[in-house]
């Protein structure tokens, strides 16, 4: 299912940092543990993350982690084939977001 636009830039409001980051998800409404994926971009209220074997619908409740930030509470706004935007029920502290783009970013994440 693929809905709105993947960049999100119409509506994009703060700076995206292109990361390359570890993180994981679970979804709130099924059963089963947690699904390891890679992190493309962040900012202080969303992120877009590569997920190989999606299932996650549009409007999917998750939590979520960032490295070993969260859990992080976020909604699914879009999805494009492997690729999944979220969007964090509170945004992050600055402070935060400056940590992981610091700190937890292995490398530069490759261009779609």
């Amino acid at each position: 299912m693929t809905e709105g636009s993947s960049d999100g830039s119409e509506s994009r409001r703060e700076p995206r940092h292109v990361v390359q980051v570890a993180g994981n998800y679970r979804a709130r409404n099924r059963g089963g543990g947690t699904k390891d994926i890679w992190i493309k971009d962040i900012s202080e209220t969303g992120c877009r993350f590569f997920d190989k074997f999606s299932i996650l619908e549009v409007g999917s409740s998750i939590l979520f982690r960032v490295g070993n930030v969260g859990p992080i509470s976020a909604q699914v706004r879009w999805r494009e084939k492997n690729v999944v935007g979220i969007q964090f029920d509170q945004p992050l502290y600055p402070s935060v977001l400056e940590h992981i783009v610091a700190t937890m970013n292995i490398g530069q994440a490759d261009a779609d």
